[in-house]
């Protein structure tokens, strides 16, 4: 019965010391959403589902993680799976430790400095700059998927 206290209390404080996962969520043209997943160190990770291939891919924007006011324009990198398109010629390290082949180079950009706001992200595919862009619309409410 100790033990079964103990294990409940431990799982507890996990999960008042962990950030809420997935409470900000956008919604791309295609229908796909981003999410923001988690922070690494200063890093925040954005999910989404590719055009293409299987896997999540994956939006490490640079200084901010645990940002929720004064939101402005970041740089960035986005990686996914090989099959979702054509690799680089050199491999990326993500902040995670984790080799991809393909990858490139982003922005993203908030219209407001707090959420809700639409962000704008482009990239660029390896060393290539970020062109065009992306416009995704905040999710609040129903319609987290």
């Amino acid at each position: 019965m100790k033990s079964r206290l103990f294990a409940l209390a431990a799982a507890l404080a996990a999960s008042l010391a962990a950030p809420a996962a997935a409470d900000e969520v956008w919604s791309l043209p295609s229908g796909n959403q981003v999410i923001y997943d988690r922070d690494v160190g200063a890093t925040a990770v954005l999910t989404y589902t590719p055009e293409q291939g299987a896997g999540r891919g994956q939006i490490f924007v640079v200084g901010m993680a645990g940002q929720v006011e004064g939101r402005g324009r970041y740089q960035a990198y986005w990686v996914e799976n090989d099959d979702a398109g054509a690799a680089c010629p050199a491999a990326l390290t993500d902040a995670e430790g984790n080799s991809w082949r393909r990858w490139g180079l982003a922005t993203v950009t908030f219209q407001r400095p707090g959420f809700p706001s639409a962000i704008t992200i482009s990239r660029g595919e390896c060393l290539t700059a970020p062109a065009g862009r992306v416009m995704a619309r905040p999710v609040v409410g129903a319609g987290v998927r």
